[in-house]
């Protein structure tokens, strides 16, 4: 269920420059989040063909043990075409300024449509919230209840890739700063839709650090650690999150089993394709480069991760 690309994809001999990229006037470090990113504007003569001239552009530094999320954010768009997804372009970028490497992840809102505007689930949930525990409940069947309040469309299917490709990703960290809604006016009506997955760092082992893949696991050792990797989403108020992702779906596709036969095809990606997106990520040569011990280690955690899912969707 392959989905069409925006852009040529980027190619491995270039790599972004953004050292002179200009600075945004109103927020030059990018306030949400718990990382530093900072929000930068192409260049007005851009030539580059998969990236958006006078286009609004975050930029998050690789840095310490959370670097590799830096690959993670790259891995998923490329991925995203295969799964059917939609995932903000993420490209490999350097600052030769101050020799950091980081992502380069285009704005999906505000450059170039200033009618349109993000609003994070988070500003909607802030009084079911508990004191103390933050970000808590966070829950599926909320979210669909808040999806439906706000008439956003087709979002119990927006829901299902959700759910299923951060689980193939083993993404711990959709809570409800990372997902949300665009509004974008147009004359006096005002459209709502679900936006893209974004902050997609978080997933594909990213914590694990180089000198762990050496040697390189046993598939019983990708099985385990993929076994425990768990959503921010719970099921419901009364059954809050944490939630493994193998339950989490289960739960949904048992739940809502019409959207079985889409979840099927995005679990038969073949390995081939994947193999070839850790290969092309291998050609880049930045400060941090994406090594043959962990392309191995994604292929394998994917891979494992379609064949435990497939057993839950075909019962």
């Amino acid at each position: 269920m392959t989905t069409p690309r925006p852009y040529p994809r980027q190619p491995c001999s270039m790599v972004i420059d953004v050292a002179d990229w200009a600075l945004d006037e109103d927020f030059p470090i990018y306030p949400t989040g718990s990382k530093p990113k900072r929000l930068l504007i192409s260049k007005p003569d851009e030539t580059s063909l998969f990236l958006r001239s006078g286009q609004g552009y975050l930029f998050k530094a690789a840095h310490d043990w959370q670097a590799q999320q830096m690959w993670s954010e790259i891995l998923a768009y490329e991925l995203s075409f295969h799964f059917g997804v939609p995932v903000p372009p993420a490209f490999a970028a350097i600052d030769s300024n101050t020799g950091e490497a980081g992502v380069l992840i285009e704005l999906f809102y505000r450059y170039p449509r200033p009618t349109a505007r993000l609003v994070h689930a988070a500003d909607y949930m802030q009084d079911h919230f508990i004191e103390g525990r933050k970000g808590r409940p966070h829950a599926v069947r909320e979210n669909l209840a808040l999806c439906r309040a706000l008439k956003a469309p087709e979002y119990y299917e927006w829901w299902a890739k959700a759910v299923l490709f951060d689980s193939l990703l083993g993404n711990v960290d959709r809570h409800s700063e990372n997902w949300g809604f665009i509004f974008e006016r147009k004359g006096d009506a005002q459209s709502v839709t679900l936006a893209p997955l974004y902050d997609n760092g978080t997933s594909l082992g990213y914590n694990i650090l180089e000198e762990r893949l050496d040697p390189a696991w046993t598939l019983e050792q990708i099985e385990q650690f993929v076994r425990k990797g768990k959503h921010d989403c719970g099921w419901s108020h009364k059954e809050d999150g944490p939630m493994l992702n193998i339950e989490l779906c289960r739960r949904f596709f048992t739940t809502f089993p019409q959207y079985v036969p889409m979840g099927m095809a995005m679990l038969g990606v073949g390995r081939a394709a994947i193999e070839e997106i850790v290969e092309w990520a291998q050609g880049f040569d930045t400060p941090l480069r994406f090594s043959a011990a962990r392309a191995r280690f994604v292929v394998d955690q994917i891979t494992t991760r379609q064949r435990l899912l497939r057993e839950v969707l075909e019962q």
